[in-house]
């Protein structure tokens, strides 16, 4: 088994409450989340396929639009949907009716860097919360550590 770095196993509780109720609301009711106020930075469904199985995963995802782009981050750190993606997996994103096929690239060294030094500054309740790093502290060993720990992945869409 190969070693897969950081990745907080999600509960019972996220796996058979948590996600299933995101799921149903942004699905359903069109829910978008609190991340921003502004409005364009939304929660969203993504649907990837298994990397071994084949068979469909859903997973509700903070979807961060910066510089016009659109990102995946994944605060839980090499979580099961990140490596289905960098493996090339198939991929949609989507919310209530609107579901669009999506190709994934993940960002790397300085590219990567940035953004999450964005993502920090912007975000300062869920760095805490999430990525575990004080936003009026932050050193280069913690973004360090973010860059290595948590995969980020631009999002464009894909002809279906």
């Amino acid at each position: 088994m190969s070693s897969v770095g950081f990745y907080k196993r999600p509960t019972r509780l996220r796996r058979h409450v948590y996600d299933p109720l995101m799921r149903f609301l942004i699905e359903r009711f069109g829910f978008t989340g609190i991340l921003d106020r502004r409005g364009s930075d939304t929660v969203q469904v993504l649907s990837v396929v298994g990397r071994r199985s084949g068979r469909w995963y859903h997973h509700p995802v903070g979807v961060c639009v910066r510089g016009g782009g659109r990102h995946l981050v994944g605060f839980y750190g090499q979580t099961e949907w990140a490596r289905n993606l960098r493996a090339g997996s198939e991929a949609k994103l989507g919310s209530r009716n609107a579901v669009q096929p999506i190709r994934a690239i993940e960002l790397d060294g300085d590219e990567k860097a940035e953004f999450m030094r964005w993502l920090v500054g912007r975000y300062r309740f869920f760095a805490r919360a999430w990525l575990k790093v004080n936003p009026k502290r932050f050193t280069d060993d913690d973004l360090r550590r973010l860059t290595r720990d948590h995969p980020v992945f631009r999002v464009e869409a894909r002809e279906p």
